[in-house]
């Protein structure tokens, strides 16, 4: 087996191995947004090859986050897939070790992910993550969706990113832009009070995929879905709870690991922070 970065030139055969491990072909633009756009930087992606052909991969993107009171870079991993005639060959933990040792080498501090049942356990008892409180579910059910003038195509200049205190994702607007309004998937983003907030929906279900307390209720309004789903913060659940929200059963499993020997500092994860995991 031979590890190697991946890079442009390699989209194809990414996808093909994506292709047979989830049954369908994602969109090279897609890969090209995803793994090349981010304003953070372009992920740390690394590809797996038996007898020329990518049968794995590992990838991290990357995020900014307030942890401790200091702004820093931490990186999510992601699109976690070994070709099914390739399983049970230590690929996954190889690709995965590769790619810690990158990320921190670029200086990435703490990494996370929402983990499958199947890579929990190389995760958890093999490479030394940890489980994190689990990420709960609010729901409530679904507002009349209404024209709003917050409704925005995309989001204007935001401030410079500030410390809160708080330990939480830092998003300016070419983040966010980059996350809810340039890729794939649809969203409705809202915009007003000096807050922002980003709805979504799968099937019949809506959910807050972010938002500022200030626009908790034009987000709401813009949403859809006969139950709207989010996941607080816990500065924020009051806010929540006076719009309606509730806390249900269901639950994310978060796991972290710190790659630079520094104490495990965690930010709140909202429900768009997870859905492209």
């Amino acid at each position: 087996m031979k590890i190697v970065e991946y890079d442009p030139s390699r989209r194809g055969e990414l996808a093909d191995l994506l292709a047979r491990v989830w049954g369908g072909q994602p969109d090279p633009e897609t890969l090209t947004w995803f793994y090349e756009r981010s304003p953070v930087g372009p992920a740390s992606v690394m590809l797996a090859e038996e007898d020329g052909i990518v049968v794995g991969t590992v990838g991290f993107v990357f995020a900014v986050a307030e942890l401790a009171g200091r702004e820093q870079e931490i990186a999510f991993a992601v699109n976690l897939a070994t070709d099914p005639a390739y399983e049970r060959r230590g690929i996954f933990r190889a690709l995965q070790a590769a790619n810690e040792e990158r990320v921190a080498a670029l200086g990435i501090e703490m990494i996370f992910t929402v983990p499958t049942a199947a890579s929990t356990p190389v995760l958890v008892d093999v490479l030394g993550w940890q489980r994190l409180a689990p990420l709960r579910v609010w729901a409530r059910p679904g507002a009349l969706r209404r024209s709003s003038r917050a409704v925005v195509a995309r989001f204007g200049e935001r401030p410079d990113r500030q410390l809160q205190g708080r330990d939480r994702l830092m998003r300016d607007d070419a983040w966010l832009n980059w996350r809810f309004a340039d890729g794939p998937r649809h969203y409705t983003l809202v915009e007003g009070d000096g807050g922002y907030g980003v709805a979504g929906s799968r099937g019949a279900m809506g959910f807050i995929a972010a938002a500022e307390s200030s626009a908790l209720r034009d987000t709401i309004r813009a949403s859809s879905g006969r139950v709207l789903a989010a996941a607080p913060p816990a500065w924020e659940r009051r806010s929540y709870a006076a719009a309606g929200f509730v806390p249900t059963t269901r639950r994310f499993t978060v796991l972290g690991k710190s790659i630079s020997g520094s104490t495990l500092v965690a930010p709140h994860f909202d429900l768009g922070d997870l859905d492209f995991l």
